[in-house]
């Protein structure tokens, strides 16, 4: 009878003082798992989350400020010598010097750098009198450009030196005072076309 009133009052019969600490170790280890599992699906998540939407670079942000279509001409000039090519069935072909093998993707990708296909950094209107601190007194090259809109206002780009870090070059627009900073990827581009254009 004692036996049974203490279980009619919720009491512990036959449960030992070590039964009791263990349900509490199971109870913590419990805890802990779940802990562990809500980090790993908090951390999981994170990771499976797809990256932040990258703008891609539009027309306005680019040197010239239009898209690569745009343009249906272009000569190239560097130390005295020229490669000019033309848009041919949207593809480029050189047509000077006569028989030069420049890959059209070449004279696409350069022109790419100076169009829609990449941004340049705007950073100051500077005079004539200033344009030596940039290498454009007597730039390394120059490109120009002729328009489909305006075919009778080429624009010349003029190629300067590399800005200190050495990762892009300055540029400058014939029609423009603004200087500006263009990927290192151009300098590179241009060095291609002219290997690729020697007899």
């Amino acid at each position: 009878r004692a036996s049974t009133g203490a279980l009619l009052r919720g009491g512990n019969v036959g449960l030992s003082p070590e039964t009791r600490a263990m349900s509490w170790r199971q109870v913590a280890v419990i805890y802990v798992l779940l802990a562990l599992l809500i980090s790993y699906m908090l951390i999981f998540e994170r990771a499976t989350q797809p990256p932040d939407t990258v703008e891609p670079t539009t027309a306005a942000d680019s040197l010239l400020g239009t898209d690569a279509s745009s343009v249906t001409a272009v000569t190239f000039r560097r130390a005295g010598k020229l490669v000019r090519a033309t848009r041919d069935d949207q593809r480029w072909r050189v047509v000077e010097p006569p028989g030069a093998q420049v890959s059209p993707d070449l004279l696409e990708a350069t022109i790419a750098t100076l169009t829609a296909g990449q941004a340049s950094e705007k950073l100051s209107h500077e005079p004539e009198s200033a344009l030596s601190a940039y290498g454009l007194d007597a730039p390394s090259a120059s490109v120009e450009f002729v328009m489909r809109k305006a075919p009778e206002r080429p624009i010349t780009v003029l190629i300067g030196a590399r800005n200190p870090t050495r990762t892009a070059v300055y540029a400058r627009r014939s029609d423009q005072t603004s200087i500006f900073l263009v990927g290192m990827n151009l300098s590179y581009y241009i060095d291609l076309i002219f290997d690729a254009a020697k007899p």
